[in-house]
């Protein structure tokens, strides 16, 4: 996946994190960037200008990461709504043969931490 994600430009980076950039948005888009990746607007506005040039700039490295996590949480929840999928399949079949292994992928699921406790 990193490998992956190195090769990525930047601004694919950028776009993947937050969207693209409507007309007259970008101050506010700036903005959202530069609270996912824990970086200044500056810095930001910098790296989608094309100022920065350093592969191995702090910025770059920290819109590449805050993309990872973006896209590891998307797949934790893909999961964990796949695994409630599969324990609503096992009550509806035999809740007493599956009680066990229903348990066991419900606290799989709370550790992933995306369940809706409500």
């Amino acid at each position: 996946m990193w490998t992956k994600l190195a090769k990525m430009s930047v601004r694919e980076a950028m776009i993947s994190l937050a969207g693209k950039p409507g007309y007259g948005e970008q101050p506010k888009w700036f903005g959202k960037i530069a609270d996912a990746a824990n970086i200044s607007r500056r810095a930001a506005r910098s790296l989608w200008r094309g100022e920065i040039q350093d592969h191995n700039h702090r910025a770059v490295r920290a819109v590449h990461i805050a993309l990872q996590i973006k896209q590891a949480r998307h797949e934790a929840q893909t999961i964990a709504a796949q695994q409630q999928k599969l324990i609503g399949g096992m009550r509806a079949v035999d809740p007493d043969f599956f009680g066990s292994e229903i348990d066991r992928l419900e606290r799989i699921v709370e550790r992933i931490g995306v369940v809706d406790r409500t």
